[in-house]
């Protein structure tokens, strides 16, 4: 990929059964997590100088359960991808200056962890995943690795998403990314594509490893996703070049600023099989 100008961008915010889309020329500074582990993905959104009737309609705070359905897609000249699904946990407006600034903080499962609750009688580890996403109604079934059988039913109570951590094995991690619940071994990975990250494709500083874990950076690119692979070729540290399992990414983006890249890390291809 030899293009990386022309930043591109567009929010999807749904409110009052009214969706919003805000596009460019309006600037957007945006700071981003997703990470395969126990932990929710978040991103928080700074939009400026919202026309007032459009601010006034962007709020919600914390205690309002309305499931606000929130994506934010990124890309380059028109070409865009989601880059974070989720919904609105809050969002408010405030003055800096003369600049307008709606503030929007979204969590991807964020209704269904605040929200959600499980009390079942389950026969197996497959059937308990099942019936507690049934009770997680905003979120869908993603990749989920083969799960153990229980020798004898089990009873399951509690915040539904807690209830998905409890039925971890050791080796196993889970995230929900873009409102799907993936549960993966260490062992595997998920999709076919392994994407090249190098400086033609955005690579931005020479990699660098610690405690088997190797951190780089690249101007935003969608198709590196979080539990895949990508294949590093760095000319600065070709002792790091190898295929990688993407563990976390970090974005960072000012469609007027400096900002628009992403921090990625990632451990080396040890025998990986795709789940």
């Amino acid at each position: 990929m030899s293009k990386r100008f022309g930043r591109d961008y567009e929010v999807e915010i749904t409110i009052g059964g009214f969706t919003h889309f805000i596009k460019p020329p309006i600037r957007v500074q945006f700071d981003c997590i997703k990470s395969l582990g126990q932990a929710i993905n978040k991103m928080t959104i700074k939009i400026f100088n919202l026309v007032p009737e459009k601010r006034d309609a962007l709020v919600k705070d914390a205690e309002d359960r309305n499931y606000i359905p929130f994506i934010f897609k990124a890309g380059y000249e028109g070409s865009l991808e989601v880059l974070f699904k989720g919904s609105a946990h809050t969002a408010k407006s405030e003055r800096a200056g003369v600049d307008y600034i709606t503030t929007i903080e979204s969590i991807d499962g964020g209704f269904d962890f605040l929200n959600s609750f499980t009390s079942k009688t389950v026969k197996g580890k497959d059937t308990a995943v099942t019936e507690i996403l049934s009770d997680m109604k905003n979120t869908g079934t993603g990749k989920i690795t083969k799960q153990n059988k229980l020798i004898r039913p089990k009873v399951i109570v509690g915040n539904s998403v807690k209830m998905i951590e409890d039925q971890l094995n050791d080796g196993e991690s889970y995230m929900i990314d873009e409102e799907k619940l993936y549960i993966i071994k260490d062992t595997e990975y998920i999709g076919a594509y392994i994407p090249i990250v190098n400086a033609s494709t955005g690579l931005t500083n020479a990699p660098t490893r610690q405690e088997r874990k190797v951190t780089f950076t690249t101007l935003i690119n969608p198709s590196l996703k979080v539990a895949g692979l990508c294949e590093l070729e760095s000319t600065t540290a070709r002792h790091l070049n190898g295929i990688y399992k993407i563990e976390t990414i970090q974005y960072k983006g000012d469609n007027y600023g400096n900002d628009w890249n992403q921090a990625v890390i990632g451990y080396l291809n040890e025998g990986f099989t795709k789940l």
